[in-house]
Order: C-alpha cells, then structure tokens, then sequence
C-alpha cells in the first residue's frame, strides 16, 4: 500500500513545478505518516518538514541563548537519497525520545521493525564518502556521507551532546572487519580539530569494530574459531554496546544493532567561534547502512545541570556527601535558585559557590536555576536530586593468616569470611559487597567487568605472603560505598603426619578391631604451640565441632568426613585438614563349589562368602575381581582367596576339579575298586553311559545310574583300555561326552 502511494506520487513529482512538488510532498509524508502509526512500537521519521537550520536550532540546541550560524548539510541528495531527518520514540521504547537522524541511506529506512533484508541504500550510485571523515578517523574508502555542519560560540567552557550509533554491520563476523564510521568534528578558530565521537576517556572513535558483542560462530565461548575463512573476534568495548535486534523482531529501529546512549563532549573557550561537523558514512562498500542518531536539545552550550541525579538514573548523591551543581556560563552573568520551587533559605542544605554559578547541594530536592547571559538573554534549568545512605561497615575486617605445612608462600584464603563481620545485621540483599587488590580500585569500582576486581573471592590465591586485601561495601547502584582494608598473610607451620583415608575394620557386631593404616589418628604435632578442634564435615563449620575432641590424636567412632582446625597460638594462623574414614567388615566364613563344566577342562567355580563388607576374591595368585564367579577353571586343585576391599582381613579354601569318571577298576573281589561307575555331579543328569571295545563293539549299557563288573556275556574281559560315552543334560542343555579308561586285573 505504502509502496504504491509512493511510487504514484514520484511520477506526480516528476512532472509538476515546484509548488505542486512541495504540495505533494507534504500529502506523501502526511500519508507515511499515518500508515508509518498504524504499527505500534517503531519510531518515526520525517526527513521532509524540516530544513538543516531547524533541526540545529529548534532540535538538537533548542535554547535562546545559543549563538549558531552558518548552518550546512550534505546528503545523497544528488543519487535520490536523503539520510537526514528527524525522529521521534514514538512509544517503541527507543532509547532517545526524539532528535536527528543521519544515515548512510535513507533516513526513513530506520524505522523499524528489523527487516530480514539487510539496507544498502545508495551503493555503487556514487554517492560520495566524506574527506574530514576519512582524515580525523583514518579510515579510507567511505561512501554515502550524510553530515550537517554549524558554526556556534559557547557561553561555557564545555560542550556536550547525547548520541547512540546503530548499524546493519552487526551481523556474521561483520564487526570483527567492516567499520562503518562516524565523528563529531570540532574545529577551533584556529583549524584544530579533534573527534568527539570517540570512546569515554579515549582517542578511539566509535565504530562497530570497536564497540561490538563479540562473534561467536560455533557458541563455544573462546572467540577464537575460522569457518570457511570467517573468522571469529571476542567483545570489544562491551559495556558500550546495547543490543541485537533479531531478524523479523518488534525492533524500534531496522538496523541489527545499536550502542547504549553515549555522550560527546569536549572542553572549549568561552565566547571563542567553533564549528563543529556532524558525519557519518559507509566503510569499504555502501552495502549494511549505517546511523547515528542525536538526542533532542542535548547539546548544551550554556546553563545545563546535567541529568537527573536519582535512585533511578543509578547515579544518585551518598547521604553525608554533597553534589555540586554548575550552572557557570562566562563572566558578568547572574543566578537565581530555588528548591522545589521555593527560593532558598538558610539551613536548607545548599551552599551558593562562586558567584552563584554552582550550588552545592545535601538534600534531596528539585533544583532550578534562572540565569541572566551577560544582559543578553535568560535561560533557565532544573535537575532533580536524590540521596541514598552509604551501608556501613560495622565492624572492622579481620585479618586472615594461613597456616602452610608445605612451605610455600602462597595458598587459597576464602575472603568473603569478612562479608558477615563488615555487615552485622545490615541485609546483604541491599548491598554489594566486592574485593579489591588496592585502595584505587575500591574506590573506583563500578561493578562493570573491565573494572579490576577479585572474581572470586571465596577462593583467592594470594600473590605474595603478606598482603593487603581492600573490601568495599555499597548501595546497590555502586555509587555510595564504604572501604576498608585487611592482611592476608601465610606462615609455615611444621607438616602434618596424617593420611588423606583411614579405614575402620570391623566385627559383625560392630566392634572395632582396629584402625588402619595407624590405630589412631594422630597428627604429631606439639600441643604447647598449637590448638585443636575437630569438626564433622569437609570444612570446621561452626555448629558442627565434636565436643571434646581438642586434642592432635583423634579416634572416630563412625565413618564419615572429618576435618580438624589447627591454629597457631602464637602466629594465631590456621590450617584445616580433612580425612575420610570408611568401615570394612573382614570375610567370616568362604566356600566354592562346581558348577559348570562336568567332563572337562573348563570348569566354572562359584564363590559364597559370610559377612557385611564389600569383598573382592581371586583364583591362586591371580589378580583381584570383584565377581564372585570364576570361569574356565582347569582340573587340579585351586585356592580360592577372598577379602574385603578395606583389606582388613582374607580367607581361602582349595577346591579341587577331577575328570568326573573312574580313570580305572580292578574287579578281583578285593572289595577295592572291584565296579566301574559315573555318579551324577551337581547341575549334572545323566540319561544313559554305553562301554565299547577298542573296536567300538558296545559291551553295556549302564543306563543313568548302573555299574560294570569287567564281564561280557557272564565272562569277565581281560585288562585293557576301554571306551565310554556319556549322554547327559547340563542347565538345561544335552550334551556328549567321551573318553577311556582302563580295566586291571
């Protein structure tokens, strides 16, 4: 709809004279307009009702007392192009409310919401780049410059303006290469110049590859992996950037992603004549447009106490400090204040200061003030001041000293053991508590992550063996605090003669028959230097000592951890040390038995033992199993070994694994060996047993249970080896069995 409006109204445009041109115009942006407000949630943008001097003077400055002249602009007006605009919030929740607007495409391509095509309006139309841009950035090949340019003389000797960056380039490995760039080009009467686009405390001007989240392809965290020659690049300036805008999503804006609200500013000479040069453009292509978008009467050249000082703007005063607010705008002008619309009285908690240029404030409070330029013109402001109360340090820290029995200088304090003595029985929700290496960065912490702070501070490695730790106590927005400092220092302390497991073996009923690998536990240590306290647990929590035990030999009468406190009396240094005992039960009792493998050589050999512990068994002087079961047993005698795995104690028994048959016979009535006989063996049901000849001629069939008395047909056989075969059934399966034996007469 919107797209064919405006294609309609083009060709009108084309043919028209100039007023018609202007009549028309007018009807198309007043129907963007409308169509531009049906979707909630996006800015708008009008790049038609207002000239480059409106937008200096009536949004960007926007006060009485501004002198500013010789405005100009420049924009890809020459390629059908306009990058210049102004723009409002439009209830979107757009960080800036409404301001200017300069793109490297069009202007009106910034509303949202994000658009799956990325912009690259203007490239390869020879929309040119910018020469001030390129020589105060260093940056070669720009294209699609969009600036404004003024000349102005402040009342004061500081400038500043508000500003957020937004880009397209924030997407892929793009901010690891491609820099769209911009600057605020201040030049004095002189011709010096210098960028106030740049970093807060920096030379570096502000760009996507040096304000960005990070790349990360493969979502692995180190920033350090190439696909396909697209290399990844860790965060860079972080804390500087806001967000990405999701393909497709709700954004205010239809760019990929912007920086927080930033603000320029720069030092002047009061009353001297600056131009100052507002430009952005696209770097290496005029593909993935870029902007800079400039807040609504925040350059301040004259009579600004700055942003609010509230809970909310997290910047507010500390009850029992006090904030001074400086309205200085040059000689021969003149001040007039209030608090919350009354003009000032005694004891209200201000101070009026040089001349009533600056009034220092300890209360909160709406403050005005009105001011007479030089006779010239008046101006007026107002900032709104909270103060929050410090959370105290109630107690002093303590110091910490570490014992080492090791010798060395160096060991983990748990530093937080100081974060209940500094709070007493203030609410640790309400304040953060940090850790710092020196008293600077206590003072200067602001809870971002570039700040030097101790990450970790329940387990800190010191550097040196005596050491200053500062903690530092704060409101929650980081602004009120209170520091104070402790030592951490190790000592050496003679070694401990103690194991890391000791083992409790027991009887059946309990009864203790001895400790191992010693009978008690006993740290050798001199009780005239040093103090004992044994705990249950892993740590020497309070609450959990064990009553009476304050000596350096310790006898458990449980398993479990235990961990004991040794503390220097002197040095007053401690050290803990945890142990962990375990009960065994020694075997009571052991047999083995056959169960598998009748008629051969692979027996399988089941183990029974008696008692409560965890056992572990082995065959002869093979090494240790845990099953009690062992397979591929060879005929002969065995030893059968169990333990407990505390080893507390072993038992044997022999097993022994015969052929399972009569090897020989001699039936001569001597009453000895006088039948041959196969008897069924555990596991084992034998159906029939034939005896054959040397030749295979059957002699008998034994059936599962008969005997042979070396007689064929009533004639007994002479000596000699003799055959048999075994038809039998072991768990479940038939099986055969074959062999020889020998008759002796």
């Amino acid at each position: 709809m919107l797209l064919s409006y405006s294609n309609y109204y083009e060709n009108l445009l084309d043919t028209e004279n100039m007023k018609v041109k202007r009549i028309l115009g007018n009807i198309l942006f007043i129907t963007l307009m409308i169509f531009t407000n049906i979707v909630k949630g996006q800015i708008t943008v009008d790049d038609r009702s207002f000239t480059a001097q409106q937008l200096i003077e009536d949004i960007l400055i926007d006060s009485p007392c501004a002198v500013v002249e010789n405005i100009v602009s420049s924009t890809g007006t020459a390629a059908g192009f306009n990058g210049i605009g102004y723009f409002e919030e439009n209830g979107s929740g757009f960080e800036i409310d409404r301001g200017i607007v300069l793109s490297t495409g069009n202007a009106r391509s910034a509303i949202g919401p994000n658009n799956p095509d990325t912009t690259g309006e203007g490239d390869g139309t020879g929309w040119r780049g910018d020469a001030d841009l390129t020589r105060i950035t260093s940056t070669p090949n720009l294209f699609n410059a969009s600036f404004i340019q003024f000349e102005f003389v402040p009342a004061i000797d500081f400038i500043s303006f508000d500003f957020l960056f937004a880009s397209d380039e924030y997407v892929g490995t793009f901010p690891c290469t491609f820099s769209d760039v911009f600057a605020f080009i201040l030049t004095d009467s002189s011709g010096n110049s210098r960028n106030l686009a740049v970093l807060p405390g920096t030379t570096i001007p502000i760009r996507v590859t040096t304000v960005h989240d990070g790349v990360d392809l493969n979502m692995d965290g180190d920033y350090i992996d190439t696909f396909v020659d697209s290399a990844e690049c860790p965060p860079t300036n972080e804390e500087f950037f806001n967000t990405r805008n999701l393909i497709g999503s709700n954004s205010p804006i239809n760019f990929n992603g912007y920086t927080k609200v930033l603000k320029a500013s720069g030092n002047v000479i009061p009353n001297e004549r600056y131009t100052i040069k507002l430009v952005i453009a696209d770097n290496i292509d005029g593909n993935f447009d870029s902007a800079v978008f400039l807040s609504a009467g925040s350059f301040n050249i004259g009579g600004d106490l700055g942003e609010d000082r509230t809970i909310a703007n997290g910047n507010p005063g500390c009850i029992g400090d006090s904030i001074i607010l400086n309205a200085n705008v040059g000689s021969g002008s003149t001040y007039v204040w209030m608090r919350n619309g009354i003009p000032l009285v005694p004891e209200d908690g201000t101070t009026i200061l040089d001349g009533g240029a600056k009034l220092e404030v300890t209360q909160n409070g709406t403050y005005t003030v009105g001011i007479d330029i030089s006779g010239k013109c008046r101006a007026s402001d107002s900032v709104i001041v909270e103060f929050v109360a410090s959370p105290e340090i109630i107690n002093a820290p303590v110091d910490i000293n570490s014992c080492n029995p090791e010798g060395n200088t160096t060991t983990v304090f748990d530093l937080t053991r100081n974060s209940s003595v500094v709070l007493g029985a203030q609410d640790p929700s309400l304040v953060n508590i940090s850790y710092h290496l020196n008293e600077n960065d206590a003072k200067n912490y602001t809870g971002l992550s570039t700040d030097n702070v101790i990450d970790n501070p329940g387990a800190y490695t010191n550097t040196s063996a005596n050491q200053t730790i500062w903690i530092r106590i704060a409101e929650l927005n980081q602004k009120c605090y209170e520091i104070a400092s402790f030592k951490i220092s190790v000592f050496p302390v003679e070694p401990f003669q103690i194991e890391n497991e000791y083992l409790r073996c027991l009887e059946r009923d309990g009864t203790l028959i001895n400790l191992k690998p010693t009978n008690t536990i006993d740290l050798n240590l001199d009780p005239t230097i040093y103090d004992f306290q044994w705990y249950t647990g892993i740590q020497p929590i309070t609450g959990n000592e064990i009553i009476g035990e304050t000596s350096s030999s310790f006898l458990p009468l449980t398993a479990g951890d235990y961990t004991v406190l040794v503390t220097n009396k002197t040095i007053g240094c401690t050290l803990p040390k945890t142990i962990k005992v375990i009960d065994s039960y020694p075997p009571e009792s052991v047999t083995a038995e056959l169960i598998s493998g009748a008629f051969s050589n692979n027996g399988t050999i089941e183990v029974t033992v008696t008692g409560l512990g965890a056992y572990e068994y082995r065959i002869d002087n093979s090494d240790w199993q845990e099953a009690a079961v062992f397979t591929k047993v060879s005929k002969g005698e065995h030893t059968i070994t169990v333990r407990d795995k505390g080893e507390c104690n072993e038992l044997s028994t022999t097993i022994s694994l015969t052929s399972d048959y009569p090897e020989y016979f001699t039936p001569n009535g001597d009453g000895f060996h006088d039948l041959w006989q196969i008897k069924d063996t555990k596991n084992i049901t034998i159906s029939e047993v034939l005896i054959f000849d040397r030749y295979g001629k059957l002699l008998v069939n034994l059936g599962p249970k008969g005997n042979w008395d070396g007689t064929f047909n009533g004639k007994p056989l002479p000596s000699n080896d003799y055959w048999f075969k075994v038809l039998y059934r072991e768990n479940e399966e038939f099986k055969e069995f074959k062999a020889n034996f020998t008759l002796l007469r």
